[in-house]
Protein backbone atom coordinates (compact mmCIF):
# COMPACT_ATOMS: atom_id res chain seq x y z
CA UNK A 1 0.00 0.00 0.00
CA UNK A 2 1.01 3.61 -0.37
CA UNK A 3 2.35 5.55 2.56
CA UNK A 4 -0.49 8.49 3.41
CA UNK A 5 0.96 11.77 2.62
CA UNK A 6 -0.12 15.27 1.84
CA UNK A 7 -2.95 13.65 -0.72
CA UNK A 8 -4.79 12.43 2.09
CA UNK A 9 -4.54 16.01 4.07
CA UNK A 10 -5.84 17.63 0.93
CA UNK A 11 -8.70 15.17 0.46
CA UNK A 12 -9.70 15.81 4.66
CA UNK A 13 -8.94 19.49 4.41
CA UNK A 14 -10.83 22.23 3.14
CA UNK A 15 -10.93 22.68 -0.60
CA UNK A 16 -10.28 25.96 -1.42
CA UNK A 17 -6.97 26.01 -0.43
CA UNK A 18 -4.50 26.72 -3.02
CA UNK A 19 -2.22 24.61 -4.58
CA UNK A 20 0.92 24.89 -5.57
CA UNK A 21 2.96 24.13 -8.37
CA UNK A 22 5.18 22.84 -6.80
CA UNK A 23 3.17 20.96 -4.76
CA UNK A 24 1.27 19.38 -8.17
CA UNK A 25 4.65 18.85 -9.56
CA UNK A 26 4.81 16.23 -6.48
CA UNK A 27 2.33 14.55 -6.70
CA UNK A 28 2.51 13.76 -10.48
CA UNK A 29 5.80 12.05 -9.19
CA UNK A 30 3.99 10.61 -6.32
CA UNK A 31 1.89 8.92 -8.52
CA UNK A 32 4.58 8.16 -11.21
CA UNK A 33 6.79 6.64 -8.32
CA UNK A 34 4.99 6.12 -5.37
CA UNK A 35 6.23 8.12 -3.07
CA UNK A 36 7.93 11.20 -2.87
CA UNK A 37 10.89 12.58 -0.50
CA UNK A 38 9.19 14.88 2.47
CA UNK A 39 11.07 16.27 5.40
CA UNK A 40 11.19 15.12 8.35
CA UNK A 41 8.21 17.27 10.33
CA UNK A 42 5.71 16.56 7.38
CA UNK A 43 6.56 12.76 7.46
CA UNK A 44 6.64 13.01 11.83
CA UNK A 45 2.97 14.38 11.46
CA UNK A 46 1.44 11.91 8.55
CA UNK A 47 2.65 9.18 10.54
CA UNK A 48 1.28 10.33 13.67
CA UNK A 49 -2.10 11.32 11.99
CA UNK A 50 -1.93 7.64 10.15
CA UNK A 51 -1.76 5.99 13.32
CA UNK A 52 -4.78 8.07 14.47
CA UNK A 53 -6.50 7.14 12.22
CA UNK A 54 -5.62 3.45 11.93
CA UNK A 55 -6.46 2.81 15.43
CA UNK A 56 -10.32 5.62 15.14
CA UNK A 57 -10.47 2.74 12.17
CA UNK A 58 -9.96 -0.38 13.84
CA UNK A 59 -12.72 -2.90 15.25
CA UNK A 60 -13.05 -4.24 19.03
CA UNK A 61 -11.98 -7.38 19.12
CA UNK A 62 -15.10 -9.43 19.15
CA UNK A 63 -15.82 -12.38 22.33
CA UNK A 64 -14.87 -15.51 21.09
CA UNK A 65 -14.35 -14.75 17.50
CA UNK A 66 -11.21 -15.86 15.48
CA UNK A 67 -8.08 -13.73 15.30
CA UNK A 68 -8.55 -11.64 11.77
CA UNK A 69 -5.36 -11.70 9.60
CA UNK A 70 -4.29 -8.07 8.49
CA UNK A 71 -3.26 -7.87 4.92
CA UNK A 72 0.20 -7.91 4.47
CA UNK A 73 1.52 -4.28 2.60
CA UNK A 74 3.48 -6.05 0.07
CA UNK A 75 1.03 -9.09 -1.11
CA UNK A 76 -0.34 -6.96 -3.83
CA UNK A 77 3.13 -6.37 -5.29
CA UNK A 78 4.40 -10.31 -4.69
CA UNK A 79 0.72 -11.43 -5.84
CA UNK A 80 0.87 -9.52 -8.71
CA UNK A 81 4.98 -10.97 -9.05
CA UNK A 82 3.66 -14.35 -8.39
CA UNK A 83 0.95 -14.74 -11.20
CA UNK A 84 3.25 -13.70 -13.49
CA UNK A 85 6.09 -16.05 -12.26
CA UNK A 86 3.59 -18.71 -11.89
CA UNK A 87 2.39 -18.34 -15.40
CA UNK A 88 6.32 -18.04 -16.72
CA UNK A 89 6.92 -21.13 -14.47
CA UNK A 90 3.53 -22.96 -15.69
CA UNK A 91 4.27 -22.33 -19.30
CA UNK A 92 7.96 -23.49 -18.71
CA UNK A 93 6.81 -26.51 -17.01
CA UNK A 94 4.89 -27.67 -19.76
CA UNK A 95 7.40 -27.11 -21.93
CA UNK A 96 9.94 -28.99 -19.84
CA UNK A 97 7.47 -32.01 -19.08
CA UNK A 98 6.96 -31.89 -22.96
CA UNK A 99 10.80 -32.17 -23.47
CA UNK A 100 11.47 -34.97 -20.77
CA UNK A 101 8.00 -37.34 -22.50
CA UNK A 102 9.46 -36.72 -25.70
CA UNK A 103 12.95 -37.84 -24.56
CA UNK A 104 11.25 -41.14 -22.50
CA UNK A 105 9.35 -41.93 -25.76
CA UNK A 106 12.65 -41.33 -27.56
CA UNK A 107 14.43 -43.33 -25.31
CA UNK A 108 11.61 -46.17 -25.21
CA UNK A 109 11.73 -46.03 -29.10
CA UNK A 110 15.85 -46.21 -29.01
CA UNK A 111 15.79 -48.96 -26.75
CA UNK A 112 13.19 -51.12 -28.72
CA UNK A 113 14.84 -50.13 -32.01
CA UNK A 114 18.09 -51.55 -30.19
CA UNK A 115 16.54 -54.83 -28.53
CA UNK A 116 14.66 -55.06 -32.02
CA UNK A 117 18.02 -54.79 -33.85
CA UNK A 118 19.92 -57.24 -31.00
CA UNK A 119 17.42 -60.02 -31.98
CA UNK A 120 17.34 -59.52 -35.48
CA UNK A 121 21.14 -59.78 -35.30
CA UNK A 122 21.29 -62.67 -33.48
CA UNK A 123 18.54 -64.35 -35.76
CA UNK A 124 20.48 -63.26 -38.74
CA UNK A 125 23.56 -64.78 -37.12
CA UNK A 126 22.06 -68.20 -36.54
CA UNK A 127 20.41 -68.17 -39.61
CA UNK A 128 23.75 -67.50 -41.24
CA UNK A 129 25.34 -70.14 -39.32
CA UNK A 130 22.75 -72.67 -40.01
CA UNK A 131 23.52 -71.68 -43.83
CA UNK A 132 27.22 -72.55 -43.40
CA UNK A 133 26.51 -75.56 -41.63
CA UNK A 134 23.97 -77.19 -44.47
CA UNK A 135 26.29 -75.73 -47.19
CA UNK A 136 29.62 -77.54 -45.78
CA UNK A 137 27.33 -80.92 -44.89
CA UNK A 138 26.10 -80.33 -48.68
CA UNK A 139 29.66 -80.28 -50.01
CA UNK A 140 30.62 -83.21 -47.92
CA UNK A 141 27.97 -85.48 -48.90
CA UNK A 142 28.26 -84.47 -52.38
CA UNK A 143 32.41 -84.89 -52.01
CA UNK A 144 32.11 -88.30 -50.54
CA UNK A 145 29.18 -88.84 -53.08
CA UNK A 146 31.92 -88.24 -56.61
CA UNK A 147 34.67 -89.93 -54.38
CA UNK A 148 32.00 -93.28 -54.20
CA UNK A 149 31.33 -92.82 -57.57
CA UNK A 150 34.83 -92.33 -58.66
CA UNK A 151 36.15 -95.36 -56.55
CA UNK A 152 33.63 -97.45 -58.06
CA UNK A 153 34.00 -96.26 -62.10
CA UNK A 154 38.05 -96.90 -61.32
CA UNK A 155 36.96 -100.36 -59.77
CA UNK A 156 35.22 -101.26 -62.40
CA UNK A 157 37.50 -99.99 -64.99
CA UNK A 158 40.44 -101.72 -62.66
CA UNK A 159 38.44 -105.36 -62.50
CA UNK A 160 37.74 -104.95 -66.46
CA UNK A 161 41.63 -104.40 -67.02
CA UNK A 162 42.44 -107.04 -64.47
CA UNK A 163 40.11 -109.36 -65.81
CA UNK A 164 41.15 -108.72 -69.82
CA UNK A 165 44.40 -109.18 -68.61
CA UNK A 166 43.39 -112.81 -66.95
CA UNK A 167 41.85 -114.16 -70.06
CA UNK A 168 44.92 -113.05 -71.80
CA UNK A 169 47.05 -114.59 -69.28
CA UNK A 170 44.84 -117.77 -69.63
CA UNK A 171 44.76 -117.98 -73.32
CA UNK A 172 48.28 -117.21 -73.96
CA UNK A 173 49.00 -120.11 -71.03
CA UNK A 174 49.33 -122.95 -74.06
CA UNK A 175 50.92 -120.60 -77.12
CA UNK A 176 54.79 -119.95 -77.75
CA UNK A 177 56.39 -117.59 -80.30
CA UNK A 178 59.32 -119.70 -81.88
CA UNK A 179 61.47 -116.95 -83.49
CA UNK A 180 64.47 -118.17 -86.35
CA UNK A 181 67.19 -116.19 -85.99
CA UNK A 182 70.40 -115.98 -88.45
CA UNK A 183 72.73 -113.34 -87.69
CA UNK A 184 70.86 -110.98 -85.66
CA UNK A 185 68.21 -110.82 -88.49
CA UNK A 186 64.86 -113.19 -87.67
CA UNK A 187 64.41 -115.37 -90.83
CA UNK A 188 60.74 -116.64 -89.74
CA UNK A 189 58.70 -116.56 -86.74
CA UNK A 190 56.19 -120.03 -85.68
CA UNK A 191 53.10 -119.77 -83.55
CA UNK A 192 52.69 -122.65 -81.21
CA UNK A 193 49.96 -124.21 -79.43
CA UNK A 194 50.81 -127.05 -76.88
CA UNK A 195 47.43 -128.26 -76.23
CA UNK A 196 47.54 -130.37 -73.17
CA UNK A 197 44.17 -131.26 -73.48
CA UNK A 198 44.18 -133.17 -76.79
CA UNK A 199 48.32 -133.82 -76.32
CA UNK A 200 48.80 -132.23 -79.43
CA UNK A 201 51.04 -129.34 -81.27
CA UNK A 202 49.62 -126.81 -83.52
CA UNK A 203 51.08 -124.23 -85.36
CA UNK A 204 51.46 -121.20 -87.88
CA UNK A 205 54.62 -120.31 -89.49
CA UNK A 206 54.93 -116.97 -90.57
CA UNK A 207 57.06 -116.03 -93.26
CA UNK A 208 59.78 -112.98 -92.29
CA UNK A 209 58.30 -111.02 -95.81
CA UNK A 210 54.98 -110.74 -94.65
CA UNK A 211 53.01 -107.68 -94.18
CA UNK A 212 51.40 -107.28 -91.27
CA UNK A 213 51.34 -104.05 -88.67
CA UNK A 214 54.24 -103.66 -86.59
CA UNK A 215 53.61 -101.75 -83.14
CA UNK A 216 55.77 -98.27 -84.05
CA UNK A 217 56.41 -99.30 -87.71
CA UNK A 218 53.12 -99.46 -89.28
CA UNK A 219 52.43 -101.73 -92.25
CA UNK A 220 55.49 -103.37 -92.38
CA UNK A 221 57.46 -106.78 -93.61
CA UNK A 222 56.61 -108.78 -89.60
CA UNK A 223 60.58 -109.71 -90.01
CA UNK A 224 61.28 -106.07 -89.63
CA UNK A 225 59.86 -105.95 -85.83
CA UNK A 226 62.54 -107.69 -84.02
CA UNK A 227 64.95 -105.45 -85.22
CA UNK A 228 63.40 -103.38 -82.32
CA UNK A 229 63.58 -106.78 -80.08
CA UNK A 230 61.26 -109.90 -79.74
CA UNK A 231 59.29 -108.10 -77.52
CA UNK A 232 57.84 -106.26 -80.53
CA UNK A 233 57.77 -109.50 -82.53
CA UNK A 234 55.11 -111.16 -79.82
CA UNK A 235 52.81 -107.65 -80.27
CA UNK A 236 53.12 -108.06 -84.07
CA UNK A 237 52.36 -111.71 -84.78
CA UNK A 238 49.53 -111.39 -81.17
CA UNK A 239 48.36 -108.28 -83.11
CA UNK A 240 47.70 -109.82 -86.42
CA UNK A 241 46.36 -113.23 -85.81
CA UNK A 242 44.33 -111.70 -82.43
CA UNK A 243 45.82 -114.44 -80.48
CA UNK A 244 47.79 -113.46 -77.14
CA UNK A 245 51.60 -114.74 -77.10
CA UNK A 246 53.58 -113.69 -73.65
CA UNK A 247 56.33 -116.23 -74.56
CA UNK A 248 59.18 -116.68 -76.71
CA UNK A 249 62.36 -118.79 -77.85
CA UNK A 250 64.89 -117.79 -80.02
CA UNK A 251 66.46 -120.60 -82.19
CA UNK A 252 69.02 -121.06 -84.75
CA UNK A 253 68.43 -121.31 -88.34
CA UNK A 254 69.57 -124.49 -88.53
CA UNK A 255 67.19 -125.85 -85.44
CA UNK A 256 64.15 -123.49 -87.43
CA UNK A 257 64.36 -125.22 -90.82
CA UNK A 258 64.70 -129.13 -89.45
CA UNK A 259 61.38 -127.96 -87.06
CA UNK A 260 59.82 -126.56 -90.39
CA UNK A 261 60.81 -130.28 -92.14
CA UNK A 262 60.63 -132.58 -89.60
CA UNK A 263 58.08 -131.29 -87.29
CA UNK A 264 60.30 -132.78 -84.35
CA UNK A 265 59.58 -130.77 -81.24
CA UNK A 266 60.77 -132.97 -78.71
CA UNK A 267 63.98 -131.16 -78.46
CA UNK A 268 62.75 -127.47 -79.51
CA UNK A 269 63.61 -126.16 -75.94
CA UNK A 270 66.73 -127.61 -75.35
CA UNK A 271 68.52 -125.98 -78.35
CA UNK A 272 67.30 -122.60 -77.97
CA UNK A 273 69.29 -119.68 -77.80
CA UNK A 274 67.40 -117.43 -75.81
CA UNK A 275 63.64 -117.63 -74.01
CA UNK A 276 61.78 -115.36 -71.48
CA UNK A 277 60.12 -118.89 -69.72
CA UNK A 278 60.68 -119.29 -66.36
CA UNK A 279 62.79 -121.93 -65.01
CA UNK A 280 59.35 -123.98 -64.49
CA UNK A 281 57.47 -123.22 -67.43
CA UNK A 282 60.42 -124.20 -69.57
CA UNK A 283 60.96 -127.43 -67.25
CA UNK A 284 57.08 -128.42 -67.75
CA UNK A 285 56.41 -127.53 -71.16
CA UNK A 286 59.81 -129.47 -71.60
CA UNK A 287 58.34 -132.76 -70.74
CA UNK A 288 55.00 -132.17 -72.41
CA UNK A 289 56.96 -131.33 -76.00
CA UNK A 290 58.64 -134.98 -75.44
CA UNK A 291 55.27 -136.66 -74.74
CA UNK A 292 53.66 -135.63 -78.73
CA UNK A 293 54.28 -137.69 -81.15
CA UNK A 294 55.15 -136.76 -84.35
CA UNK A 295 51.63 -137.53 -85.88
CA UNK A 296 50.51 -134.87 -83.78
CA UNK A 297 52.38 -132.03 -84.52
CA UNK A 298 50.03 -129.88 -87.52
CA UNK A 299 52.63 -126.73 -88.51
CA UNK A 300 51.24 -124.99 -91.51
CA UNK A 301 52.39 -121.84 -93.69
CA UNK A 302 50.68 -119.10 -93.51
CA UNK A 303 48.47 -118.94 -96.25
CA UNK A 304 49.75 -116.06 -98.12
CA UNK A 305 49.95 -114.48 -101.75
CA UNK A 306 53.36 -113.45 -102.73
CA UNK A 307 53.48 -110.18 -104.00
CA UNK A 308 56.66 -108.77 -106.12
CA UNK A 309 57.56 -104.86 -106.32
CA UNK A 310 60.69 -104.59 -108.39
CA UNK A 311 63.33 -107.12 -107.36
CA UNK A 312 61.78 -107.72 -104.02
CA UNK A 313 58.69 -110.34 -102.52
CA UNK A 314 56.90 -109.91 -100.04
CA UNK A 315 53.61 -111.80 -98.88
CA UNK A 316 50.09 -110.94 -98.49
CA UNK A 317 48.16 -113.09 -95.74
CA UNK A 318 44.74 -114.49 -97.16
CA UNK A 319 42.60 -113.92 -94.48
CA UNK A 320 39.88 -116.15 -95.14
CA UNK A 321 42.00 -119.02 -94.83
CA UNK A 322 44.04 -117.54 -91.91
CA UNK A 323 40.91 -116.97 -90.00
CA UNK A 324 39.46 -121.06 -90.63
CA UNK A 325 43.16 -122.09 -89.18
CA UNK A 326 42.02 -119.25 -85.99
CA UNK A 327 39.01 -121.02 -85.56
CA UNK A 328 39.75 -124.65 -85.43
CA UNK A 329 42.86 -123.82 -83.84
CA UNK A 330 42.60 -121.45 -81.16
CA UNK A 331 38.56 -120.67 -81.35
CA UNK A 332 39.01 -117.12 -82.39
CA UNK A 333 36.08 -115.71 -84.30
CA UNK A 334 37.43 -112.93 -86.44
CA UNK A 335 34.39 -112.50 -88.96
CA UNK A 336 32.23 -111.53 -86.12
CA UNK A 337 31.22 -109.04 -84.18
CA UNK A 338 32.66 -109.89 -81.22
CA UNK A 339 36.14 -109.83 -82.60
CA UNK A 340 38.59 -107.35 -80.90
CA UNK A 341 37.93 -104.10 -81.69
CA UNK A 342 40.75 -102.43 -84.40
CA UNK A 343 42.21 -99.59 -83.88
CA UNK A 344 45.20 -97.01 -85.36
CA UNK A 345 47.39 -95.36 -83.32
CA UNK A 346 48.79 -91.78 -84.77
CA UNK A 347 51.97 -90.42 -83.38
CA UNK A 348 51.15 -86.41 -82.44
CA UNK A 349 53.90 -85.79 -80.48
CA UNK A 350 57.20 -86.27 -82.79
CA UNK A 351 58.53 -88.62 -80.43
CA UNK A 352 60.13 -91.14 -82.54
CA UNK A 353 58.46 -94.59 -81.95
CA UNK A 354 55.85 -93.62 -79.43
CA UNK A 355 52.70 -94.39 -81.43
CA UNK A 356 54.87 -98.09 -81.39
CA UNK A 357 54.93 -98.10 -77.66
CA UNK A 358 50.86 -96.94 -77.31
CA UNK A 359 50.50 -99.61 -79.98
CA UNK A 360 52.05 -102.31 -78.15
CA UNK A 361 50.37 -101.83 -74.65
CA UNK A 362 46.93 -102.14 -76.46
CA UNK A 363 47.77 -105.32 -78.17
CA UNK A 364 48.82 -106.31 -74.83
CA UNK A 365 45.02 -105.75 -73.94
CA UNK A 366 43.16 -107.88 -76.65
CA UNK A 367 42.94 -104.83 -79.34
CA UNK A 368 43.82 -105.14 -82.94
CA UNK A 369 46.20 -102.60 -84.05
CA UNK A 370 45.18 -102.25 -87.65
CA UNK A 371 48.08 -99.78 -88.35
CA UNK A 372 50.42 -96.98 -86.85
CA UNK A 373 51.36 -93.72 -88.12
CA UNK A 374 52.42 -89.82 -87.63
CA UNK A 375 49.72 -87.47 -87.34
CA UNK A 376 48.80 -84.52 -89.03
CA UNK A 377 50.63 -82.57 -86.58
CA UNK A 378 52.75 -82.75 -84.02
CA UNK A 379 51.31 -80.31 -81.69
CA UNK A 380 48.75 -82.54 -80.13
CA UNK A 381 48.66 -81.43 -76.33
CA UNK A 382 46.45 -84.32 -75.24
CA UNK A 383 45.50 -87.64 -76.60
CA UNK A 384 42.41 -88.12 -78.37
CA UNK A 385 40.78 -91.06 -78.71
CA UNK A 386 38.22 -91.38 -81.72
CA UNK A 387 35.49 -93.99 -81.20
CA UNK A 388 33.83 -94.26 -85.21
CA UNK A 389 32.19 -97.99 -84.62
CA UNK A 390 33.64 -99.42 -81.19
CA UNK A 391 32.03 -99.51 -78.10
CA UNK A 392 32.46 -96.75 -75.71
CA UNK A 393 33.80 -99.52 -73.04
CA UNK A 394 36.21 -100.29 -75.43
CA UNK A 395 37.16 -96.52 -75.77
CA UNK A 396 37.09 -96.56 -71.64
CA UNK A 397 39.42 -99.13 -71.70
CA UNK A 398 42.09 -98.05 -73.93
CA UNK A 399 41.99 -94.56 -71.55
CA UNK A 400 42.59 -96.58 -68.74
CA UNK A 401 45.16 -99.10 -70.79
CA UNK A 402 47.75 -95.72 -71.97
CA UNK A 403 46.40 -93.90 -68.55
CA UNK A 404 45.05 -90.43 -70.68
CA UNK A 405 43.07 -89.22 -73.48
CA UNK A 406 40.11 -87.70 -74.51
CA UNK A 407 37.02 -89.55 -75.63
CA UNK A 408 34.97 -88.10 -78.58
CA UNK A 409 32.30 -89.90 -80.78
CA UNK A 410 32.67 -89.44 -84.49
CA UNK A 411 29.80 -90.25 -87.02
CA UNK A 412 31.96 -90.83 -89.99
CA UNK A 413 31.14 -93.75 -92.71
CA UNK A 414 34.63 -95.74 -92.87
CA UNK A 415 34.85 -99.03 -92.36
CA UNK A 416 38.91 -99.55 -91.90
CA UNK A 417 38.88 -98.46 -88.13
CA UNK A 418 36.72 -99.03 -85.06
CA UNK A 419 38.92 -96.19 -82.69
CA UNK A 420 41.53 -94.04 -83.87
CA UNK A 421 44.32 -92.80 -81.52
CA UNK A 422 46.08 -89.66 -81.44
CA UNK A 423 48.91 -90.03 -78.81
CA UNK A 424 49.60 -86.14 -77.34
CA UNK A 425 52.11 -84.82 -74.89
CA UNK A 426 50.10 -86.07 -71.85
CA UNK A 427 50.56 -89.73 -72.91
CA UNK A 428 53.62 -91.56 -70.68
CA UNK A 429 54.91 -94.63 -71.77
CA UNK A 430 55.47 -97.41 -69.50
CA UNK A 431 58.79 -97.68 -68.18
CA UNK A 432 61.04 -100.02 -69.75
CA UNK A 433 59.13 -100.23 -72.95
Amino acid sequence: MRPLGRRSRRRRGAADEPVSDETLREDAMRDDRGSVPTDDRSMEADAGREETTLEAETPRPVRDALPRTLPDPDARADVSAGYRTSKRTSHLGKQRRRSEKVARVREGVSARVSSIGSKTGRVVAWAGFAVVVLAGAALVLWGVAVGINTAVRWNERRIAVGEATRVRALNAKENLLVIGVNNGRAIGFLALKAERSGKRVLGIAIPDGAYVEVPGQGFERIGTSFEAGPQVSKDAVSNYLGVPFERYVEVGSDTYQNLMRTQAVARLLSNAIKSDLKLAEKDELTGFLATVKAKDVWIVPLPVRQVAVGDQRFFEPQREQVADLLLSWWGVKTDTTKQASRVIVFNGTGSPGIAGKAAQQLIRQGFRVVDSKNADKFDYKRTQILLYHGSKADAARIREVLGTGDIREVDAPQDITDIIVVIGRDYVPPAGS
